[in-house]
């Protein structure tokens, strides 16, 4: 019964979390914001840096300057590896919100490596779903759901330490996702990833039925 419980609360909170950006709430990252407080990153890109802007092929890394809070000034890479594109009934153990029962659900994989000095432990990386509107969603936070659950780094995570991460995302109704995008300051233009979407579960290494995005 804890667990049963555990989990309905866990994704009341998604639907504050990640279905909140359809009205332009605070939740989602407004593509054409600027940050408050903008962190070094602003600065032009050289060391490796990647483009702010530069479109990306899936497996494609990104290496960028990432600031997670006022105390943290770091460096790290991503790649987002695969793209999942399931179905709501996936959650059909969860308690759904009207909302959530319309939205479209993706799984992110993402390959991440700390390339800075600082540890990044327990952070969540700067990921969102683009689904072509104004408001860049946030991943869903949801506690135990096995298909894709580990969105944050390991509490410690070090130089040069890699990490394999999987972050739902949810499409508000009739909308999909476009792009991931990859967003660490408000100030710059976020980095994008596309490529062909994949089936949970299914084998990669021959063609994708699914949709390129």
């Amino acid at each position: 019964m804890n667990s049963r419980a555990s989990r309905l609360a866990s994704l009341a909170l998604v639907a504050a979390v990640a279905l909140a950006g359809c009205g332009g709430d605070d939740e989602g990252d407004k593509k054409d914001g600027s940050s408050a407080n903008p962190s070094s990153s602003s600065s032009a890109p050289d060391d490796g840096l990647t483009e702010p802007g530069s479109s990306l092929g899936l497996g494609e890394p990104a290496t960028f300057l990432w600031q997670p809070n006022k105390k943290t000034d770091g460096e790290a890479e991503i790649a987002v590896t695969r793209i999942d594109k399931a179905s709501v009934k996936a959650f059909s153990g969860f308690k759904l919100s009207d909302e959530m029962k319309k939205s479209t659900p993706y799984y992110v994989h993402l390959k991440v490596t700390n390339t800075g000095k600082p540890d990044l432990g327990g952070f969540e990386p700067p990921v969102f779903l683009d689904n072509g509107s104004s408001i860049l969603y946030p991943a869903a936070h949801i506690n135990g759901f096995a298909p894709c659950s580990n969105r944050t780094l390991p509490a410690k995570f070090r130089t040069g330490r890699s990490a394999q991460l999987c972050m739902v995302f949810l499409a508000p109704a009739k909308t999909e996702l476009k792009t991931v995008a990859l967003r660490p300051d408000e100030a710059l233009e976020q980095i994008d990833w596309t490529g062909d979407l994949t089936r949970p579960g299914e084998k990669v290494g021959k063609k994708s039925k699914g949709k390129k995005r």
